[in-house]
């Protein structure tokens, strides 16, 4: 990673705004076994959350979730303002595999601006500025012009959190954002996250 120190623009926001709440929530694939249940969640902005637990006991599931990428099994999510499209209030982060290896790492970091896209589907200069600050932040200058195919896994971990930063939400939900890394990449982006939520009041 190269060591540029990008800048993180202060903005004003209410430290007591909820980004994200949950009431009564159970989580799972069968309503006779939940994985979680009763769970009833605050996220105020400008705070960094971690959910910690071995393997297997439904953390990705629960990011899926409060992601709305899966149905509860009961109660409700609660995600910014109802006027507001999900995909303008949230971004998420999976561990999922991407299949399209021939895709440059520029482009999928484009991904993030496509909410905001009018019929024309054309990049504004808002629009680059948005993912240059993204690529500025993880570091991956050396990276935007390699196909994904061609990452190794750290490196396609750092492009998609770029992306889920270009799209310029103000919740980001990450499923083991730091897997894959080395210690100094997982400290970096640790040390990232928690800037960005104290700085510019994500969650």
């Amino acid at each position: 990673m190269q060591t540029k120190t990008a800048r993180i623009p202060a903005i004003v926001y209410e430290p007591e705004k909820i980004l994200l709440t949950t009431r009564n929530l159970s989580i799972g694939y069968s309503a006779a076994q939940p994985l979680f249940s009763e769970l009833n969640i605050s996220l105020l902005a400008g705070e960094l959350v971690c959910f910690m637990g071995p393997n297997g006991i439904g953390k990705s599931t629960l990011i899926k979730t409060l992601a709305r990428l899966q149905q509860p099994l009961q109660g409700t999510i609660t995600i910014g303002s109802a006027s507001v499209e999900i995909e303008k209030k949230l971004s998420v982060v999976l561990t999922d595999r991407i299949t399209a290896t021939n895709m440059t790492v520029k482009e999928l970091v484009a991904y993030g601006r496509y909410p905001y896209l009018n019929w024309s589907v054309k990049l504004t200069r808002q629009d680059e500025d948005a993912m240059e600050q993204a690529i500025d932040l993880t570091r991956i200058h050396h990276l935007v012009d390699k196909q994904i195919g061609q990452l190794s896994d750290g490196q396609m971990q750092m492009a998609m959190i770029a992306r889920a930063l270009a799209q310029q939400t103000s919740l980001l939900l990450l499923d083991e954002p730091t897997a894959h890394l080395d210690l100094n990449n997982r400290v970096e982006i640790m040390n990232l996250l928690r800037e960005l939520a104290h700085t510019t009041g994500k969650g």
